[in-house]
């Protein structure tokens, strides 16, 4: 089961990655950050479509290659299964992205949310009083993809859908 489930999310990943352009937007090459004004519009919808308050600190979002984020997140503690694009690493209260995710475009910018609904989660404890991961990975995607449909990327939102269903499975066992 979990090799099919592992085949899907690839392929629905490849699905969403269809025509994303490269080049970020926000900062530069070198890893500049993505200030909290920038972020202002992304924390608003996260609290608005979770019901919390905003963010108390405003997480830092850098571009950083993607064996930086292997690095920062052990392969196998990635929710999608592969070399993920974005991170939250709690430590550092800090969104890492690839320079693969252009922030210009609602694709790009829908991992921030992604991963701003992590940082709330951590902040305000969600994730101590989740049942499991698959939880807290399947209320990140539902919000991702309520962006993308506001944005009119109804495809895009639902091949997320679909991820965040089969990430918050939670272990439970089809007969």
């Amino acid at each position: 089961m979990k090799a099919i489930i592992g085949v899907l999310t690839l392929a629905l990943l490849s699905l969403i990655f269809t025509g994303t352009q490269a080049g970020p937007a926000y900062g530069d090459a070198h890893g500049e950050a993505v200030g909290c004004k920038q972020l202002a519009e992304l924390i608003a919808f996260v609290s608005e479509q979770t019901g919390r308050p905003p963010l108390q600190k405003c997480p830092r979002v850098s571009v950083t290659s993607a064996a930086a984020l292997v690095a920062a997140v052990a392969p196998e503690a990635s929710a999608h299964g592969a070399i993920p694009h974005t991170a939250y690493v709690v430590a550092s209260r800090e969104i890492l992205h690839d320079f693969d995710v252009d922030l210009a475009t609602p694709l790009g910018r829908s991992y921030l949310v992604h991963e701003l609904v992590h940082a709330h989660q951590f902040e305000d404890g969600t994730n101590l009083r989740a049942s499991c991961t698959g939880w807290i990975e399947g209320e990140a995607y539902r919000v991702q993809a309520s962006y993308l449909r506001t944005h009119g990327l109804n495809r895009d939102a639902f091949a997320v859908e679909l991820l965040g269903l089969l990430q918050s499975a939670c272990g439970h066992q089809i007969p």
